[in-house]
């Protein structure tokens, strides 16, 4: 029984005389290690509203999304709630541009009111000119134009689009829905089903 004693004398001893374990937050800053999975962030710069983190999110109620026809003009809506994140990563991993969204240092999220934990980002929607069916966010029509390079001259409508970003001014567009296709419609925004039919009747 006495080793057993001395073992635990010496451990007692060796505590007493060696710094703290624990940091001393909030008196001091903590220092997270350098591949921390912290609160995720949006880069609004970047993010294109595809959907893309939203899809793959585990989490139910972490991440959604929804498209709001009705407003002027119609928006996709993201709301992220960080307060049931598991930090997984996934939205990182999956974004569409690479850098749209990241997990951050930020750990240390407490709040009084989980009301505060909610964040909600618009994107203005692109839709269609001809038949009015929602394409997607007009920021992802303008990263596809950029992305594709001289091959974005094969589609009229990211030109279009591209156009659109550059005057910074929405331009009104004719409904001409349940009308014949026209050759005019080509410089137009049109929704794949609408340039398939375009493209075959013409």
């Amino acid at each position: 029984m006495r080793l057993p004693k001395l073992r635990e004398l010496k451990e007692a001893v060796t505590a007493v005389f060696s710094p703290r374990f624990t940091t001393r937050f909030p008196a001091t800053p903590c220092v997270v290690p350098e591949k921390y999975r912290g609160k995720p962030e949006f880069d609004l710069e970047t993010c294109i509203g595809c959907g893309a983190c939203v899809n793959v999110c585990p989490t139910p109620g972490c991440l959604s999304m929804e498209d709001d026809l009705e407003a002027t003009p119609p928006v996709r809506r993201i709301t992220h709630r960080y307060d049931t994140c598991i930090f997984c990563g996934n939205c990182e991993a999956n974004c569409t541009t690479e850098t749209g969204i990241a997990l951050s240092n930020e750990w240390d999220l407490a709040v009084l009111n989980r009301e505060d934990t909610i964040e909600t980002h618009d994107f203005e929607l692109q839709l269609c000119e001809k038949c009015g069916e929602m394409i997607g966010t007009k920021k992802h029509l303008i990263w596809l134009y950029e992305k594709l390079g001289a091959l974005a001259y094969t589609n009229p409508s990211l030109l279009i689009a591209k156009s659109n970003e550059l005057h910074k001014e929405p331009q009104d567009v004719e409904q001409q829905s349940g009308k014949d296709v026209q050759t005019s419609d080509f410089m137009r925004i049109l929704c794949p089903k609408c340039k398939c039919e375009l493209n075959i009747r013409l």
